[in-house]
């Protein structure tokens, strides 16, 4: 199942940080002239203040990790209370899924599902898989070689099991350049949906003849 692991994050001590520091502590004590001096013995030297801010840094990299493998926990729950085929069946969307492979994005498919609004077996986007990133491991938007005429690309897209792979794949890309320069926005519209449905399709024929 796709995961995502994020980068470990570590405080920087900069030049810049510590020049805002001094612009901050100088505010400071001009905006109380009579208290200045107090104020400045109470100021934490930069050293002392770069410290407590890598500390902070990592207390709050640390919880916010945690919270995030409670998230995948969670979610991973929720998949296994699923009867087996749809467990499987939503682990195959979530790794077909166009989005980044967080732990949020996972409960946000779940919950949609749950809500009724995600069809597991025609979800609103290809069957074929993403990576961590949710970029399109298979380019299906790749040019295709075979030519049709507008005319057949729109019967293909009318009954898409009648034709082979190729020429779905074919009048994918035929109904994309035929609405980008239609100036009918009806019709453009029209060629837009059915291609949508093509692409859809063309990742789970992907899958199925890789």
């Amino acid at each position: 199942m796709r995961s995502k692991k994020p980068p470990p994050y570590e405080f920087s001590d900069t030049s810049r940080k510590r020049a805002a520091l001094r612009r901050k502590q100088r505010r400071e004590r001009e905006a109380l002239p009579l208290f200045a001096e107090q104020i400045a013995e109470e100021q934490p030297s930069e050293d002392k203040e770069m410290a407590r801010r890598a500390v902070a840094s990592a207390t709050q990299e640390a919880r916010w990790r945690d919270d995030r493998a409670a998230q995948w926990r969670k979610a991973r729950r929720m998949i296994d209370a699923l009867p087996a085929d749809e467990r499987r069946a939503v682990r195959r969307v979530w790794d077909c899924a166009p989005y980044p492979a967080d732990p949020c994005r996972l409960l946000g498919v779940l919950h949609s599902y749950s809500l009724g609004k995600l069809d597991l077996k025609r979800p609103p986007f290809p069957l074929s898989r993403t990576d961590a990133g949710g970029a399109r491991i298979a380019n299906l938007f790749a040019s295709s070689d075979l030519f049709v005429t507008i005319l057949e690309a729109r019967d293909i897209a009318a009954d898409p099991d009648r034709y082979p792979l190729a020429k779905r794949h074919a009048a994918y890309h035929h109904l994309q350049a035929a609405a980008s320069k239609n100036k009918d926005r009806a019709g453009a519209m029209q060629d837009r949906v059915r291609a949508s449905e093509l692409f859809r399709q063309l990742g789970e024929l992907e899958e199925d003849n890789a």
